[in-house]
C-alpha cells in the first residue's frame, strides 16, 4: 500500500540464529518517521507473542504487565477458559483466574524469580474456568523487560493443561497407597495413618487403638465358590467393616484375609472393645454370595496407642500378638494386647528355634497309647504320640510345642518324620496291631500322600495296618481338598478315623461326606460321663456310629467308672490311662505280652 510502512520482525534459525531482522520498504522511509514509538511498541509485542506461541506450540499465552498488573491472555486460551475474547489485549487480573487455593504458591514462584532466585518461572496450578469449573495447568515464564533500575516490567510465558497427566499421577499415587480389591488403604498407607494417631496420643487427651483383624472360613469360600467368590467376599467384609467405625477412623486390608482398624479419638479402651465386639456381630451376619448363604468369623486382637514414643511397626507386631492369642483361644475371638502376651510369644519364637535344632539333633521320639477292643479285651492298635526331651529344659508338652510347630510350618516336616517312624517301630509288632498316627492340616496341603507312601514303602508296612487320625479342624480348612485325598488314601487301604470328634462345627455334614473308619469321642465326653448331658452325647454318636458302619473309640478313659458308662453305652474300643500310660516303643511287645497273659489266665 503506497505511503504505508511495512515493516516485520523474524527470528533467524540456524547460522543466523539470534539475529533480528527489519524489512523495509525503500519507497516510504521517509513516512516512517510518523511511526510513533508506541506502535512499534505494540507491534514488537505482538511479535513476541507470536514467535512465543509459535515457538512453544502450546495451548495458551500470556504476558503480564507488571506496572498496571494486567495480564493479557491469547485468544484461544481466554476461549477455553470461557471468558470474553472480544479485545487482544483483554484485561484479566490474575486472582481471577487462579484458584484461590494456588494463588499464594504462584506468587511466591513468580517473586522467586523476579528476584534473581531462580532463572525461569515455573508452576503447577489449577486455573478457574467461567463456569466455576477448574483444571490443571503448567505455567512456565521469564521475565523479557526491566526498566533502568532493574526492576522488572513485563514478563511472558505458556500456559499447558496437565489435568490428565495429574489425574494419571493421582491414580498411581492412589495405587501406591490403597488395595486394588477392596478400596480400602493398604499397609503403606495405614502406617501414614498409624503414625499420625502417635503423635495425636502424645497430648494425653485422646488415645488410639489398632485391632489388627483375621478372617475364619475365608479360605473354605474361596476354595468351594472360587476367587471371584472370595473377592466380592473380602469387598462384603471391607463395606462391613466401614459401617462399624466412625468417619475420622481407619479400615485397611493388609493383604489375604486380614484386616487393620485404627480407632482414633478415643476417651476409654473400653470404646475399643465395644468396636470389636461390633465387627465380630457384623462379619458374623450371614452372607449371601451366588444365590449360596455363607457365615464367616473373625479373630481380633487390639493394641492401645500409648502417649508415649512407639513406632506404627511395634503397634502392628504388639496387634499381631494380640490377635495370635485370640485365634488360639477360639473362633470369633477378642484379645487386647498385654505385656505378659509379649513375653509368651517371645517364648514361642525361642521354642521354634530350638524345635529346627531338635529336628537336626534327632531330639523327638514316639510313644504308644494301647486301644483296646472291649468285647475281645485285647489290643488293636496303639496311637503314636510325639514326645519332645529338651537338653535344657527336660521333656517339653506337645500341648506346647504342637501349636508352634503348626504355626511355624515345622509340623510337616515333623509329621513326615512321624509316619515313617511310627510305620518303621510297627513292623516290629504281631501282624493284627495297627497303627494310628495324627496327621495336620498343613500335611494335607504338602503332599501327604507321598508321606503315608513314602513311609510305608521304606518300612515295608501293609497299607491296612495304618490308621490315619484327621480333627475336624483340618477339615474345616479345605473341606474339597481333604475328603477328596482321605479318599485316595482310602483306595490305598489305609484306614482312616476322626478325631477330637464333637469338639469341631460341623460334625454330622463330614460323616455323611467320607466314611470313616473309626469315630474318636473325644475325652472331654469322658470325663464327664456321668452327667446326664454327657451321657446322652455319648449314647447319640455311637448310635450314628452304628447306623453308618463306624466303630466307636471312647478317648481319656481314665477310671473303673468310666469305663463301665462307655461299655453300657455301646462304645467298641476305649483308650487311656486306666490301661496304660503312653509306652515308649522299646515297652511294647513286653506289653502285649502281658495283655496276652492276662487273658490267658
Amino acid at each position: 500500500m503506497p505511503g504505508r510502512t511495512q515493516s516485520s520482525f523474524r527470528v533467524f534459525s540456524g547460522a543466523g540464529a539470534g539475529r533480528t531482522g527489519v524489512r523495509i520498504d525503500p519507497g516510504g522511509w521517509l513516512k516512517s518517521v510518523r511511526a510513533s514509538r508506541t506502535s512499534e511498541s505494540r507491534m514488537r509485542l505482538s511479535e513476541e507473542r507470536l514467535t512465543l506461541a509459535l515457538d512453544s506450540g502450546v495451548e495458551g499465552v500470556w504476558d503480564c504487565n507488571f506496572a498496571d498488573r494486567s495480564i493479557w491472555i491469547s485468544e484461544r486460551w481466554l476461549a477455553r477458559l470461557g471468558y470474553a475474547t472480544d479485545a487482544i489485549e483483554a484485561r484479566q487480573p490474575m486472582d481471577h483466574i487462579v484458584d484461590a487455593e494456588d494463588r499464594e504458591r504462584l506468587t511466591l514462584a513468580m517473586v522467586a524469580h523476579v528476584k534473581g532466585l531462580a532463572p525461569s518461572y515455573e508452576c503447577e496450578h489449577r486455573v478457574v474456568c467461567r463456569d466455576g469449573t477448574s483444571f490443571w495447568v503448567l505455567t512456565r515464564g521469564r521475565v523479557v523487560e526491566r526498566d533502568g533500575a532493574g526492576r522488572a516490567v513485563r514478563a511472558v510465558g505458556t500456559q499447558i493443561d496437565i489435568t490428565h497427566r495429574r489425574e494419571a499421577e493421582a491414580r498411581v499415587e492412589y495405587l501406591a497407597l490403597h488395595d486394588d480389591l477392596t478400596g480400602l488403604p493398604n499397609r503403606r498407607l495405614l502406617r501414614q495413618r498409624l503414625d499420625r494417631a502417635v503423635m495425636r496420643a502424645r497430648d494425653g487427651r485422646f488415645t488410639a487403638a489398632v485391632l489388627a483383624c483375621d478372617l475364619d472360613g475365608f479360605k473354605a469360600v474361596n476354595d468351594t465358590l472360587g476367587h471371584s467368590a472370595g473377592d466380592r467376599l473380602l469387598r462384603i467384609v471391607a463395606g462391613r467393616l466401614l459401617d462399624a467405625v466412625d468417619a475420622g477412623d481407619t479400615v485397611a486390608r493388609l493383604g489375604g484375609d486380614e484386616f487393620a482398624l485404627v480407632l482414633e479419638g478415643l476417651e476409654e479402651p473400653h470404646q475399643a472393645d465395644a468396636v470389636a465386639k461390633l465387627v465380630i456381630a457384623v462379619l458374623g451376619a450371614p452372607i449371601e454370595i451366588d444365590g449360596m448363604v455363607v457365615e464367616i468369623g473373625v479373630g481380633i486382637g487390639a493394641v492401645m496407642v500409648p502417649n508415649e514414643g512407639i513406632t506404627a511397626d511395634d503397634l502392628l507386631r504388639r496387634a499381631d500378638i494380640a490377635l495370635y492369642e485370640a485365634k488360639t483361644t477360639g473362633r470369633d475371638t477378642y484379645r487386647r494386647f498385654e505385656p505378659a502376651l509379649a513375653a509368651r510369644h517371645s517364648a514361642r519364637h525361642l521354642l521354634a528355634f530350638d524345635m529346627k535344632d531338635a529336628i537336626r539333633r534327632g531330639d523327638f521320639y514316639l510313644v504308644y497309647q494301647p486301644v483296646i477292643d472291649l468285647a475281645a479285651e485285647t489290643v488293636t492298635s496303639f496311637e503314636a504320640l510325639m514326645r519332645w526331651h529338651h537338653p535344657e529344659r527336660g521333656l517339653i508338652s506337645p500341648m506346647e510345642f504342637i501349636p508352634v510347630a503348626e504355626e511355624t510350618g515345622l509340623i510337616v516336616a515333623l509329621g513326615a518324620w512321624a509316619l515313617a517312624e511310627a510305620c518303621r517301630e510297627a513292623m516290629a509288632w504281631p501282624g493284627e496291631i495297627r497303627v494310628a498316627v495324627n496327621v495336620s492340616t498343613l500335611q494335607f496341603q504338602h503332599d501327604l500322600e507321598r508321606s503315608v507312601s513314602s513311609a510305608l514303602d521304606g518300612a515295608g508296612l501293609s497299607a491296612d495296618r495304618l490308621k490315619l487320625e484327621v480333627t475336624e479342624s483340618a477339615l474345616m480348612r479345605d473341606p474339597e481338598g481333604v475328603v477328596a485325598t482321605l479318599h485316595r488314601l482310602r483306595a490305598l487301604g489305609v484306614k482312616i478315623a476322626l478325631d477330637d470328634f464333637g469338639t469341631g462345627y460341623s460334625s454330622l455334614s463330614y460323616l455323611r461326606r467320607f466314611p470313616f473308619d473309626k469315630i474318636k469321642i473325644d475325652r472331654a465326653f469322658i470325663k464327664d460321663i456321668a452327667e446326664p448331658d454327657a451321657a446322652a452325647i455319648v449314647r447319640a454318636v455311637v448310635g450314628l456310629g452304628e447306623r453308618l458302619g463306624m466303630g466307636i473309640v471312647a478317648e481319656g478313659v481314665e477310671t473303673a467308672e468310666q469305663l463301665d458308662l462307655v461299655r453300657s453305652e455301646g462304645c467298641d474300643e476305649v483308650q487311656g490311662f486306666l490301661f496304660s500310660r503312653p509306652l515308649p516303643a522299646h515297652e511294647v511287645q513286653a506289653f502285649l505280652r502281658s495283655r496276652r497273659a492276662s487273658a490267658a489266665a
